[in-house]
């Protein structure tokens, strides 16, 4: 486990030390620089991808960064606003709700709803992808696409995509472990597999998973 330690800012409130990590209720966060939003409580780095669901229920990922009890740090590649409030869910299936406390170009601040016990944060965030099936989380979207099925092509609707696979609607059956390429917008035709099809629909795994850096930029675009 990686950790980092922050200096204590202002009172110690009444010899409590770490109530907070990211957000000091001392001075408006306006009087107040970021790097001393903190107090003095040992924090975990995660450097974890997730994903942010906003107000509005649009879904995007985001890499979080490091986490406390009380709070989060995470890079987005969307506009966030000051106050907003926000959902994470992480790649084991637990939310986690929060307003955005601060934000600083490409990152975020986020102070949760209720504290989360120390013990079941980590238990969330320390996790080995050896140890189960778990998958990339997932963005709901509503985009066409182009599939490409030994030399047939067409346009086909996307419904949801991560970072390792892609569902489409497709009305014509499709066999598992059938080799194909699939297009999104803006990107070139990318090798994959069937892995399953069934009512008219298709999942669809990557021969090569996006790397969050690449698919962060394609998003920040086809997103905007």
């Amino acid at each position: 486990m990686v950790t980092d330690s922050y200096a204590k800012t202002g009172p110690s409130n009444r010899g409590i030390v770490g109530v907070r990590v990211f957000f000091s209720k001392l001075k408006p966060a306006a009087e107040v620089p970021v790097q001393e939003r903190r107090r003095s409580i040992r924090h975990t780095t995660v450097m974890q991808v997730a994903k942010i669901r906003f107000g509005d229920g649009r879904e995007e990922l985001c890499l979080l960064r490091d986490i406390s009890p009380e709070g989060l740090k995470a890079e987005i590649y969307v506009p966030a606003e000051k106050g907003a409030h926000i959902e994470i869910e992480l790649r084991t299936g637990h939310m986690l709700g929060g307003q955005i406390a601060w934000v600083e170009s490409k990152l975020i601040g986020v102070s949760f709803d209720e504290p989360m016990p120390m013990a079941a944060m980590m238990a969330h965030c320390s996790f080995d992808d050896r140890m189960g099936n778990l998958r990339p989380p997932r963005l709901n979207v509503n985009m066409n696409g182009l599939i490409k099925l030994g030399i047939e092509e067409r346009v086909v609707r996307i419904g949801n995509i991560s970072q390792a696979g892609i569902q489409i609607d497709i009305a014509q059956q499709l066999s598992a472990g059938s080799p194909c390429q699939i297009g999104l917008p803006g990107l070139i035709l990318r090798p994959a597999t069937v892995r399953w099809w069934r009512d008219g629909q298709a999942g669809l795994l990557l021969a090569e998973a996006f790397e969050y850096a690449e698919f962060s930029e394609w998003r920040s675009i086809v997103a905007a």
